[in-house]
């Protein structure tokens, strides 16, 4: 366009001559081709502004205010742009900021960028990498679309308190030059500083790691290191790799000064309709074989694993094993010391289940005897209850059977088949009836029987017994306003009277499920005490008993107590049951949850016989305030028939940590036995802890001697990023 002198004028596009609005301001938007030859039309930039002035001599556009610039996905922001149609160059100033297709962001003071915002320099550059990396550098530079390359540059993945007079993270990493692959998703470090509150800590002349917005990626984890007056001077350092985004693997060398090496491998996949996990170790120590009791070569293997194969039916699997029995213990993998391990098939359809399950057993005890630990297989289970009521109830059918073999003691194949059937009635006063009867009939048959039960008329032998149970439950809820706030309290009187038939538990009769027995305010009223079916609670009775529920404002406490009158002994039942006389223990139960974090629970057991004293104690409490979390709980145990051999128990158990700043907090913990009046284990530490970073020092003492361990301490120290932090 010319003036009427002839001469060129330049074209200025403003916000007046096209009036287009755009989110209550006034914008325009221009298209601008590249110049060059050959310039596809997908390479064109789409320019926003609030003014744009465009030299038509020179080809060049200037843009101010709230400048927008678009190419593909990228996006381009500044106060001030200038487009160099020729020179194909743009420069912006002015608060700028570049948008990558990834999300990652770019801030700069100056900008000079080309081939569609593709390559050019930066000045005073500062990257927001995925939603916590942080880079910044005196200048930087763009190649190819994909590499920010910075100088002189600091990278964190840390946030950063902007209230702080000089805001600086935790954590960074200081370096020469960083390079940034957006396509790789990786992050370059060269002639690299680690820096932890200002302070270097090592340095490395290169080093490298996936950047923020990667999830899964192989490489380096964060070592553990300490003491121990077992192991020595031990160093754990995980090296994770990322197979896919389903499957993934972490190898754990192990060193220790005193007592060889370990290789520990956990490898996970997950897939549609299940997964599984599977974590294993092997360890090598060359003077182990001047320690009794200890062999050269060691290893375990745990995992859990559940697949669905249809709609109906499933698998899976839970594996516990150790080569050694004081192997875990040693090297602090777990402290169990009973395994378990199975494989299950099974079919649920509505309410209805049906399992065919394999168990093996391991005993790390020093006073069990292996060749005497059964091996369960097959277990099989079957559940059938009908959709519709029957009779007004609920009807229940199951059966199962069994097969126990030892290498040393008795053998045992059990079939059991079971009726259940469950009516409740409502009177128009609210009391609540309910009617239960229950038929059981369990045939057993037994090789070298005397080993297990020396008075058995004979060695191999077959067993049946017939089980037969009715039981009429009244309750009766009574439920009041308090008048103190929002408080109701529930009162509800509870009676059953039970028939069952007596001598279920003849002598030389096998007790393999139902040896760890507890009686208290839990199982009370159930119907059968016993957790399994080879013991059976039978002969008449009464169940009696109340419960109280007051429901608060802000908390919830329950009171149960109650005891349960024979009316004829059974003397075949564990002494330690407290059910063996007329009237059983006088069992309670009290609790207090409120949901802001405080959980308080005590049951006990009163000895009605033995002058009112209490047979069994237990007292467990949580509380959980912010971060800070308290574990307190005392047991007085009587003696079990599982284990007779430990008598009677009473310990107390703490495990705490309290946050004594934001950041910093201590941990503790003990167990000690009170009957004894001996230490069991103790652990006390120091823990640092932000939005990206962990670290500990813990000493830990085990005062017990356990197969051929000596009692032993520990300080450990562990190093953890919250981010994601790994080599490479």
């Amino acid at each position: 366009m010319r003036d009427a002198g002839g001469r060129r004028r330049r074209r200025r596009f403003s916000c007046a001559s096209f009036a287009v609005p755009l989110m209550a301001s006034v914008t325009i938007s221009v298209a601008i081709s590249f110049a060059h030859a050959g310039a596809a039309p997908d390479n064109a930039l789409l320019l926003q502004a609030d003014d744009v002035t465009y030299d038509g001599k020179n080809r060049v556009v200037t843009a101010r205010g709230n400048v927008q610039v678009m190419n593909d996905d990228r996006q381009l922001v500044a106060d001030i742009v200038t487009y160099d149609e020729i020179a194909d160059k743009v420069i912006a100033t002015g608060h700028v900021s570049v948008r990558e297709p990834d999300g990652s962001v770019a801030f700069a003071d100056h900008v000079e960028l080309s081939q569609g915002l593709r390559e050019g320099a930066l000045q005073g550059l500062a990257a927001l990498i995925g939603e916590n990396g942080r880079l910044a550098a005196a200048s930087g530079e763009r190649r190819e679309g994909r590499f920010t390359v910075a100088r002189a540059a600091v990278f964190t993945p840390c946030a950063v308190c902007e209230e702080e007079e000089n805001p600086e993270p935790l954590w960074q990493i200081r370096a020469g030059r960083v390079i940034h692959d957006q396509v790789e998703k990786r992050i370059y470090f060269d002639d690299a500083t680690f820096e932890f509150m200002g302070v270097p800590v090592f340095y490395l002349p290169f080093f490298s790691q996936a950047d923020p917005t990667v999830r899964h990626k192989s490489g380096f984890l964060l070592p553990d290191f300490g003491s121990s007056s077992t192991l020595g001077a031990f160093l754990k350092v995980p090296y994770y790799v990322s197979l896919d985004p389903s499957r993934d693997l972490t190898l754990s060398p192990y060193l220790t000064g005193n007592a060889g090496n370990v290789m520990q491998a956990e490898f996970s996949q997950r897939f549609e309709g299940g997964g599984f996990w599977l974590q294993g170790s092997l360890g090598y120590d060359d003077d182990a074989q001047n320690k009794p009791g200890q062999s050269v070569w060691f290893s375990h293997l745990f995992g859990s694993g559940r697949m669905s194969l249809n709609d109906t039916w499933r698998t899976g699997f839970d594996v516990q094993l150790t080569s050694k029995d004081s192997y875990l213990q040693r090297y602090e993998l777990s402290y169990l010391d009973r395994l378990t391990t199975n494989l299950f098939v099974e079919r649920v359809s509505g309410r209805n289940r049906l399992a065919l399950t394999g168990f093996f057993f391991q005993s790390l005890r020093a006073g069990d005897i292996t060749g005497q630990i059964p091996m369960a297989l097959p277990l099989v289970e079957a559940t059938y209850i009908p959709e519709e009521k029957i009779a007004g109830g609920r009807l229940r059918v199951d059966g199962s059977a069994l097969a126990l073999s030892r290498d040393i003691g008795t053998d045992m194949v059990r079939g059991s088949a079971a009726v259940n059937f469950r009516r409740p009635f409502v009177a128009d006063s609210g009391q609540l009836f309910t009617f239960q009867a229950i038929g059981r009939g369990d045939v057993y048959h037994l090789n070298d029987a005397k080993f297990s039960a020396p008075l058995a008329a004979h060695n191999t032998e077959t067993i049946s017994r017939a089980l037969g149970l009715a039981m009429l439950e009244w309750r009766w809820p009574f439920v009041r306003e308090m008048g103190i706030g929002d408080t109701n309290l529930v009162l509800e009187p509870i009676m059953q009277l039970v028939a069952a038939s007596n001598g279920g538990n003849p002598r030389g009769m096998p007790n393999e499920d139902s040896t760890s027995v507890e009686f208290d305010a839990t199982n009370l009223f159930s119907p059968n005490q016993m957790p399994g079916l080879d013991l059976w609670t039978g002969g008449p009775r009464s169940n009696v008993g109340v419960r109280a529920t007051a429901i608060l404002p802000q908390a919830t406490v329950e009171a149960t107590l109650g005891q349960e009158l024979r009316f004829q002994p059974d003397r075949n039942l564990p002494p330690a049951l407290g059910l063996t006389g007329d009237k059983s223990d006088i069992v309670g139960q009290f609790k207090i949850d409120m949901p802001q974090g405080l959980s308080i629970t005590h049951q006990f057991n009163i000895d009605p016989a033995g002058g009112g004293s209490l047979r069994r104690n237990e007292v467990y409490i949580k509380a959980q305030l912010g971060r800070s979390s308290i574990n307190l709980s005392y047991q007085k145990l009587p003696v079990t028939a599982a284990d007779p051999t430990l008598g009677e128990q009473e310990q107390v158990f703490l495990d705490t940590t309290v946050f004594v700043t934001e950041n910093w907090a201590v941990f503790a913990g003990a167990r000690r036995d009170i009957a004894k009046s001996q230490m069991l284990e103790s652990s006390i530490g120091l823990r640092y802890e932000d939005e990206c970073f962990i670290a500990s020092l813990g000493f830990h003492r085990r005062d017990t001697a356990t197969l051929n361990l000596k009692p032993a301490s520990a300080v450990i120290f562990r190093l953890g990023f919250k981010t994601g932090l790994t080599g490479g």
